[in-house]
């Protein structure tokens, strides 16, 4: 449900009352344009993205084909993850006018909710320092004894989920550090 736009308390209420019989559709997919990590005044590490217009187009992509397979597959209802988006209802429009519609709303921040699920390439491991975070152990090459094991190390965005390849890193790399200790 945080991907709804919200209208109201009572259209929320509806929604939550219909958890029984919704289903979400995760739209996934392989961003080619990258952000930056820096440090804060505070220290902490702040992400900052904008998604590209590039990565936009795949995005609105991934929502037509999911509207148009939830559509065929039976649905009676859907919603894209858009703040001013609205819900499509068979008999009542086109999946057509659907899409269109959402085609319109954009993908700025405020826009339509996103999130980052398995963050790739951040702190990626390599051969040497001034292409990596980390080496192919997942030793940092900055802090001694910080070993990386998840999705970051990885040398770009795999396009798909990427589960059994980080179990393999973690896997891999929780081996090489037991070895040196």
């Amino acid at each position: 449900m945080s991907f709804m736009s919200w209208t109201g308390a009572q259209a929320h209420l509806d929604q939550m009352r219909s958890l029984p019989n919704l289903s979400g559709v995760g739209i996934i997919t392989r961003d080619r344009d990258s952000g930056q990590v820096k440090v804060g005044s505070d220290r902490e590490p702040v992400v900052h993205h904008r998604i590209s217009a590039y990565d936009a187009a795949h995005m609105r992509t991934g929502i037509e084909g999911a509207a148009r397979i939830v559509e065929a597959a039976g649905a009676r209802k859907l919603f894209s993850g858009h703040q001013r988006g609205r819900i499509w209802e068979r008999g009542r429009g086109s999946i057509d006018d659907f899409i269109r519609h959402t085609n319109t709303l954009g993908t700025a921040p405020g826009q339509i909710a996103m999130a980052a699920l398995h963050i790739m390439g951040a702190a990626r491991m390599g051969g040497g320092r001034a292409t990596s975070a980390a080496g192919p152990d997942g030793a940092t090459w900055e802090v001694p004894n910080l070993v990386i094991a998840d999705a970051s190390t990885f040398p770009a965005s795999s396009g798909v989920n990427p589960m059994i390849s980080v179990e393999a890193i973690a896997y891999m790399n929780a081996q090489r550090l037991a070895a040196g200790l």
